[in-house]
């Protein structure tokens, strides 16, 4: 009888190991998720002033032929 107990035992807190294993693997994809989000938004964004940058180059070229 008592290793059955034992055994129960070992098997709800195995159990429980497994649900806080998830709990922690769903909270880290959350925050990878996160960071590729604010990792492309930075990359738009940076691609964003790049062509800013670039027509403002062409406007400069531009005048300057004019001149």
């Amino acid at each position: 009888m008592r290793k059955n107990v034992s055994l129960a035992r070992l098997i709800e807190s195995n159990k429980e190991n497994l649900n806080n294993n998830q709990l922690f693997i769903d909270l880290i994809e959350e925050k990878v998720h996160k960071k590729q989000v604010d990792m492309q938004e930075r990359h738009l964004t940076k691609q964003a002033g790049d062509e800013n940058v670039i027509k403002k180059s062409l406007v400069i070229t531009t005048n300057d032929g004019l001149s």
